[in-house]
Parts: C-alpha cells; structure tokens; sequence
C-alpha cells in the first residue's frame, strides 16, 4: 500500500527568510523541473510564493530538500502551507511578481562570489576584467533596491538595458544568472571612468583604461576616490607615510586608524594574527572590517598611529578585487569630511574640489541609498559588532513571537553613532549607521533614511520610542512625528537591547557602562547595574559619583576630567596642571559643574593619571590608548599589581568607588609600569562589577546578567568580566547582532516599547 503516497496533491507555500536577491525562484524552478512537480514560483514583497503539485511523495521530498539548503545561498526562516484543489498545469514556471501589503525581508549587499572570480581572472570569459561581474548569488542589493519586490525593473540596474547574451542568461533556466537581477557585461554596462584631477581639463578615461589610470597613480603614492556598493572610498597606500599624512588632511582626520583592504587571507596573516573566528568574520558574506592584533606594525606610522589592532578586511567588489590583486593592501576609508555623511553621489564627488585627491574611479550606476562599511571583532570567542552597516542591513533581529502585537514601532535611537529601528511584529529592522546626529548633514540623511525604509518596508508607525535626554536630536525628530510617545532612559535601553537579542524576559542583572546617559535624576549616568524586567528597572548600584565641568561638553579633555576626580577624591596635590586651581575653584563654588557616574569618563581619567593619554581628538581615543598599554601587559605576561576598587552601600544601593586604585596609582607611578598599572585598572572594575553582581545576587536572586554600553567594545575588560562572571556561577549575555554602544540603543528602545504595549494591551 501507497498510503496516499502517490495521489496528486497541491500546496501554496510563502517562505519568509533571506529569499529574495539570491537565486532562491531559479533553484526552486530546477528542484521543482527535476522531481516533475508543476506550478509556479514567484516574489511577494520580501517574501516567495510557491504553488506545487505532484505526489505527496514528490511535494514532500522537495520541500524537504529546499529546508535542507544544501547550498547555503538562502535562509528559511519560516514556511507558511496551504493546502489547494489539484487542477490542470502544464509545467513549472517563473511568473511576475506580485504586490503584497507587508514586505519581511530586504536581501543584504553581498559579496562578489567565487565562480564569478574565476571568470574575472578567465581572460577567455566574456565577463573577463569586469569590474561588474556577478550573479544570483552575490552583487549589491540593498543599495539599488529602489522598490520591492527585488526585481530588475524596481533597481538601479534598469538604467542598463542587457545586450542579448545577458539576456539569454537571465531567461535560461541553465545558467548561473538566471533572473540574477545585477546580470551584466562589458557590452551592457556600467562601465568603469576615471577622472584625472590633476589636469587642468579634468581628463577622463573609460573601462580598462581607467582601471590602468587609477592603478598607476596608487602605485605612485596617490589619493584615489573610489566608487563601492555604498558611497565612495578614499584609497592609498599603507606603506608611504606622505600618502597617509595627506590622506589624514584630506579628511581632518588627525588620529583614527585607517582600515586596511586587503586582496587575500593570506596577505592579512602576513601582518596579523588570525585565530579560526577572525579567519570566519573576515570570510563572511558581510566582509566588515576586522579588528586584529598586529605583529608588527610594517605600515606607515599614519596607518595605524601606533594602535594595537588593524581593521583588516576582504574586497566585496570584483573592482576591488581587481586593485589589491594589482597593487597589494590599501587604505580604504569613507569618502567623507570625519563626521559628515559618506559621499555616494558622482555629481558631488567630482564636484568636490580637494587638492588632495588625485583622481575619481567611478561608474555611473546609482547608490540609492549610502551604507558605510561594517566593523566588527571576535571578544570571548564570537563577533561583536562596532558598527552594524553594509551586508548586515537590512536584515532583522527576530524578537519573541509573544504579545508581538498589531503596532509598528519607531525606535530613534541615540545622537551618536546613531541608527533608528522599525519593527513590525516579530521583526526588528535597524538602519544603517549614520554617525553623529549633531552634524547637520548626518541629521538629514537619518530624517531621508526614515522616509526611504518605513517606505520600503511598507511600515507606518503607531508608536515611536525615544531617549529620556531632552536635547537629543533623535528624540527632538521622534516627537515630530507626532506619534504617541514613549521616552525611556538611556541604560536601561542598553540592556534591553541585550535582552531583545537573546530572548530574555528578566529579571536580569544589567551592567551598562558608557559614556554619558541622563539619568532620571537629572545627572549623567554610565557605571550602571540595573535590575530590568519587562519595561520596568531598578537603580540598584553604579558608580560612586564625582563631579565634571562641562557636563556632555567635557568628553574631550581627558586631562580636565582626571582634575575633577582626583580633585573630589583628595587627590590633586598628587597631579600638577597649570589648570588645575581654576578647575578646583569652579569646582568648589559648583559654577557649569555636574556630577556623573559615567565609567566612560573614569578610563579618560585614569588615562591622563598614567600620562597614556589626555585628550579624545576621536571618540574614545583615551580609553582605547588605555587599553592599548593593558593589552600589551597582557601580551608581554606583566603582572598587574591589586589595586581594587571600594564597594560601599547608601540607602541599599551599592556603589563601586575607584578611589583606592587612583590613591595607589598616583604614589606609584614612578616604581611601577605603565602598562601594568593600565591592566590593573581593567582587573579592578571587573573585579567590582563580579562583586557588585555577587551581592545584588544574593539581594535579587538573579543569576542572569546583560553587559551592554560602549565601554564594552573593550576587549580586556569585557573577557576580563566575562570570565569572572561565569567562575560565580552567573549567565552571561553581551551584544552580538547590534552593537553595544549607541548603534544598538535602538532595538532596546523597540523591546521597551513592545514591552509598553504589552502592558497597555493586558
């Protein structure tokens, strides 16, 4: 017996996932061709439509074998079955797209692949040196998208009509391009220009020899714009030190390190180690940029400014494949003004008169929208994320299914490094990077990029979710919508961005360390343990205050904020500066002064104390100099001396005090190394958050804990933490899909506001 086995049967099936601008319809066209099942196959919004009929045998083995994704091009994350009446079909087939009210999923930018590698290196292939190649299985997608469903017709790819080979590619079942929207040639375009900026007349070249162009004049030490799938990169050596210098000019960039494309894996262990999950992120289908120990710093000392990490990554274009092959590493950095927008549009780029650029490689297919690079890197075994931008947008971050509700939701984020969330239902989707929201030009790509995503996700909000602080611009932009409102306070969305990534409901200990956050008394927070459950928290412990001049104002004096504190602390004979009685002074009448718990300002502190750094001429540069001297105590097996940190208690909320570690450190500083005391000082707050954490444990009956906040983009304090954590026994949960600075704030914005509706709606 058959047991219905063999009688004909028919499903409509909707399959959700990463299935569209990946030849998912073709390789279902052929799996259905090969088993003789009939029907179609076709794009609704972000999602694919398919009818089958055959044998409930034949039907099963065929979705089973699309489940099974042997290739790994696609991903399914969930399949919705209908059962129909069996009728008459003639074949299987690929039909037009069809509309659909709610769009799921938008495919990510992809990397180019390696069959179409080889066929750029195949001088016997048409497609031979074509800065263009690709397929249904790699090429921009996000950044052409002007429309869903992803078709040719709805990018900016249909500004180039195919020749007829293309065409015979894309409508034959046979070939790697069929319906591979980005299909193109040498004879169909784009085609690559050069404009040569040193002449007076501008001159222009076109396809390979403006490739040649660019290529000789990087070779002589040049500054090349380039044109990638998101905007424009400045590109140059590495090894000549007058080509970075200029490079640092042209931007007014003075101290960041630069990151560093390079043609192979093997070129990048060349210069940094690479352990099996750094060799697997650099691999991977985003290509973000790397951070990696350096061996030795072989590159110009502008490259790196002496960092102990290099931002390594891969090529994602076949053009870049082309210039590294050719000319080795690059420099590779964003095409802008430091903290203006990345440029994306040819007018402006060639428009735009530098005399430090020496020319432009561009083409004329249009960036509909700019996406930075992504930069990421491997702490305590698996990828965080530092900026979450090309080949991670826009793919979601699935939430929990329960009380999802009918509401989208608008989350603004923060004003740094800011991105905003739309959320329908289970699906959270963050926007690209955008920088800082305080640069006018910053502030109207991220009101452009609102308009652009709500309309391209098909999502209207009815909620929008902001920070507490009063003159963030985000908030200033989400009370402009007009929408009912929900204000939540900064650290605590810190957590709950934790808590949306990994599915928690709480309570959960939060330990959310950054900056600067207004805090509900209307001071500065960010040494913060938060007991958080559902949309509600507890202050339960934080930092011992210490007052700054200045308020947000005083980030970049590192020096001033180490007067501050030694100041409070009693400490300041021990620290000369010819400030320092006006300082003091200021202090004791409270004239512009503020109190913070920010553990931000503390590692600026202890980095002007140890005389490592005293300014932030980039965000951060103290504390990353800090750890820079820590990591190399680690790395030189330096034992850091105890110098731990004080907990106390006042009114049952604990505070972490550092006083005893600056006491000790600034009588010790001429018998003990700089490096070492830097190490310590990571050991110390570790060391406090595992006993603060042990304590509110024993007070809460938590052994749950979210770390979150920029400060743990530090990776000797953030493992450090880990590992003390987890030899006490608690469940440690970091950020891994969102970063843990303020690019993340926004899908803990989104948690805490499903988590209002919640409330409202039971």
């Amino acid at each position: 017996m058959d047991n219905g086995k063999n009688i004909e049967t028919a499903v409509k099936i909707k399959v959700c996932g990463i299935v569209q601008g990946v030849g998912f319809r073709p390789l279902v066209y052929r799996a259905a061709r090969e088993m003789g099942i009939k029907g179609w196959v076709r794009n609704v919004g972000g999602d694919v439509e398919i009818v089958a009929q055959a044998s409930k045998t034949a039907v099963d083995r065929f979705l089973s074998d699309l489940k099974e994704n042997k290739e790994r091009r696609y991903e399914i994350l969930n399949m919705e079955m209908e059962e129909l009446p069996v009728c008459i079909l003639d074949d299987f087939v690929i039909i037009p797209s069809g509309e659909a009210k709610e769009v799921t999923m938008i495919p990510p930018d992809l990397p180019v692949c390696p069959e179409c590698l080889k066929e750029l290196a195949d001088d016997s292939d048409r497609r031979s040196g074509n800065p263009f190649i690709s397929c249904m299985s790699c090429g921009p997608r996000y950044t052409i998208i002007e429309d869903m469903p992803y078709d040719r017709d709805n990018t900016a790819m249909k500004d180039f009509p195919m020749c007829s080979a293309c065409k015979k590619e894309y409508t034959s079942p046979q070939s790697r391009r069929f319906h591979a929207q980005t299909i193109s040639c040498n004879d169909c375009g784009p085609y690559l220009l050069y404009r040569d900026n040193r002449k007076p007349e501008a001159e222009e070249f076109t396809d390979r020899e403006a490739l040649k162009k660019a290529i000789k004049v990087l070779a002589a030490g040049g500054i090349v714009a380039v044109k990638g799938i998101g905007g424009y990169h400045l590109a140059c050596s590495p090894f000549l030190e007058q080509s970075a210098v200029r490079l640092r000019q042209c931007k007014g960039r003075e101290e960041k390190p630069f990151a560093v494309m390079f043609h192979s894996l093997t070129e990048i262990k060349k210069y940094c180690n690479v352990s099996m999950e750094e060799e697997a992120l650099l691999k991977s289908k985003a290509r973000p940029v790397v951070l990696l120990h350096m061996k030795e710093d072989l590159m110009a000392p502008s490259t790196n400014k002496k960092s102990v990490y290099c931002g390594a990554f891969l090529p994602c274009t076949p053009l870049q494949h082309l210039l590294t092959a050719e000319l080795g590493p690059l420099i590779m950095t964003s095409a802008n003004v430091s903290g203006q927008p990345i440029i994306r549009e040819d007018d402006c780029m060639l428009s735009l008169s530098d005399p430090f650029i020496d020319g432009v490689l561009y083409n004329k297919r249009r960036i509909v929208r700019s996406v930075d690079d992504s930069v990421a890197k491997i702490v305590a075994g698996s990828p965080q994320l530092i900026r979450r931008s090309r080949g991670y947008v826009p793919y979601p971050v699935f939430l929990n299914k329960e009380n999802a509700g009918e509401t989208d939701v608008f989350a603004a984020g923060g004003d740094l490094k800011a991105a905003f969330c739309l959320c329908r239902k289970e699906r959270a989707v963050v926007s690209q990077y955008f920088g800082d929201l305080e640069e006018c030009g910053v502030m109207e790509e991220y009101k452009k990029s609102y308009k652009d995503l709500t309309r391209l996700l098909n999502i209207t909000p009815g909620l929008a979710v902001c920070d507490l602080h009063p003159n963030y611009h985000s908030a200033r932009f989400a009370r402009s919508l007009l929408l009912p409102i929900i204000k939540v306070q900064h650290h605590h969305a810190h957590i709950a961005s934790v808590m949306a990534e990994h599915g928690l409901k709480g309570p959960v200990i939060g330990v959310a360390f950054d900056g600067t956050g207004y805090g509900t008394d209307g001071s500065i927070w960010g040494g913060e343990f938060l007991i958080c459950e559902g949309k509600e928290f507890v202050r339960a412990a934080h930092l011992s205050p210490f007052p700054i001049l200045g308020g947000d104002q005083s980030m970049r004096d590192g020096k001033k904020t180490a007067i501050c504190y030694l100041h409070h602390a009693g400490l300041d004979s021990y620290f000369p500066d010819e400030r320092k009685h006006i300082i003091t002074a200021a202090l004791d009448q409270r004239i512009n002064t503020v109190f913070t718990s920010s553990m931000g300002r503390l590692f600026d502190a202890a980095a002007s104390v140890l005389h490592i750094a005293n300014e932030n001429r980039y965000e951060g540069e103290c504390a990353i100099l800090l750890e820079r001297e820590a990591e190399l105590a680690k790395r030189g097996h330096i034992k850091p001396p105890s110098l731990p940190f004080l907990i106390t208690e006042e009114d049952d909320v604990l505070k972490l005090d550092p006083k005893p570690f600056f006491e000790a450190s600034v009588r010790y500083m001429d018998s003990e190394k700089t490096g070492a005391l830097a190490l310590s000082f990571h050991h110390a707050a570790a060391e406090g958050i595992a006993e603060i954490c042990d304590r509110l444990r024993s007070r809460y009956h938590i052994s749950e804990v979210a770390l979150s906040g920029g400060v743990f983009q530090n990776t000797v304090l953030t493992e450090r933490t880990i590992t003390l954590l987890r030899e006490r026994g608690f469940r440690v949960y970091i950020n891994r899909l969102v970063p843990p600075g303020d690019g993340g704030l926004s899908l803990g914005q989104i948690y805490l506001g499903r988590e209002h509706l919640k409330a409202v709606n039971t």
